[in-house]
């Protein structure tokens, strides 16, 4: 072993005058004593050389504690104390950029949440604008666990139900215009189709009774706008070719007319079945049938006798009177007539009515047909 004075807890060489080296006096100076009782000291830096064959002994130090020895190593303790320092540091820099991390993805996503729920409610108030089961209907398709899912459900449950008992009232209506009205407010109605087969029936109801080119020019227009389904469409168009060519007359065409109408209802009141038979095509309609002119005179004949009339004259009102004549050369007229009723009962007063009448002539100018106006 070397002659040179050493320290006496690391072994390190110190001068004469020295009782143990700085390093060792600096860790005493700043450390408790307990290091060195817990065998902490620090040791001889490895770049010092040692001869081989000199056998090292660690340094201890003796310490009289209630009469217990203790050897307490020196560099052992100020390794680990480095180490909990950087360790602690480490810890403390993780720990504040993790804080930091979801710090800023909270933010990030309570944004995202108040954005999201904005968009939501503008979405919401769109489909109430709309107020159709359709609109919420696309409010829960894009937010099924949406803020308002379970008032579109409410909302879609009454529409649906005030929508049924709108339907049963209205399919029974004979008005088509309030078919038309609600169409306007429910053009998706599930009902549709049977609206539309509703209105067709009864604008061709409507259409017939009117009978005119501008009636059934009207009716193949509500086929084209898919009002109606246009069950009569080809019967419409027919007639409407027909109509079309149907001209008024005016003139000496009527002046003529109304000559043969005075010989016509003379004819009536005479009530002589020879001459009536010459005034009434071979078949007739004649007020609520189709007959043959036989029957028509027949039937006159039995009306005064089964009501004892005695006689009834007609009265025609020319200036009541409206005709058109179509391109076969039938003429169609629209006139009103007085009608006196004398009957063969003493105590029985005379009738006067007055009757509009619909009365058809055939290019032979003879009648084909004859009704009172607004009769089916």
């Amino acid at each position: 072993m070397s002659d040179s004075k050493q320290c006496p807890f690391c072994s390190r060489p110190i001068r004469e005058d020295e009782n143990i080296c700085e390093e060792c006096k600096d860790h005493m100076d700043h450390q408790y004593t307990t290091d060195f009782l817990d065998g902490n000291l620090p040791t001889q830096s490895d770049s010092e050389p040692k001869a081989e064959s000199e056998e090292v002994v660690e340094p201890s130090i003796e310490i009289e504690n209630e009469a217990e020895e203790i050897i307490v190593p020196v560099s052992e303790r100020t390794t680990k104390k480095r180490s909990k320092i950087s360790k602690g540091v480490l810890f403390l820099i993780f720990g504040s950029i993790l804080l930091i991390i979801i710090g800023v993805i909270g933010a990030l996503n309570i944004a995202h949440t108040r954005d999201s729920d904005e968009r939501q409610e503008m979405f919401w108030m769109k489909c109430v604008e709309e107020n159709t089961p359709l609109s919420y209907s696309k409010y829960l398709v894009r937010y099924p666990e949406g803020n308002f899912a379970e008032e579109a459900e409410k909302r879609i449950r009454a529409s649906r139900e005030a929508e049924v008992q709108a339907w049963e009232k209205l399919r029974k209506s004979s008005d088509i215009n309030v078919f038309y009205a609600y169409l306007s407010e429910n053009p998706k109605t599930p009902h549709l189709d049977q609206i539309r087969i509703i209105m067709d029936s009864l604008s061709w109801n409507t259409t017939l009774k009117d009978n005119t080119a501008d009636a059934y020019k009207a009716y193949l227009e509500n086929i084209d706008l898919g009002n109606i389904t246009g069950s009569h469409k080809n019967e419409a168009k027919e007639k409407y070719d027909y109509l079309s060519q149907v001209v008024v007359l005016s003139g000496a065409s009527l002046e003529s007319l109304k000559l043969d109408l005075g010989d016509f209802f003379k004819k009536l009141s005479e009530n002589k079945p020879k001459d009536l038979l010459k005034k009434f095509a071979p078949k007739a309609f004649y007020y609520t049938a189709e007959m043959s002119s036989t029957e028509i005179v027949a039937t006159i004949t039995k009306e005064y006798s089964d009501k004892k009339i005695k006689k009834v004259t007609y009265t025609l009102q020319p200036e009541s009177i409206l005709a058109k004549q179509d391109n076969a050369g039938v003429v169609f007229v629209e006139l009103s007539v007085g009608k006196e009723i004398v009957y063969d009962i003493k105590k029985k007063k005379n009738d006067n009515l007055k009757q509009n009448l619909l009365l058809e002539f055939n290019s032979d100018k003879l009648v084909q047909s004859i009704k009172v106006k607004g009769s089916k």
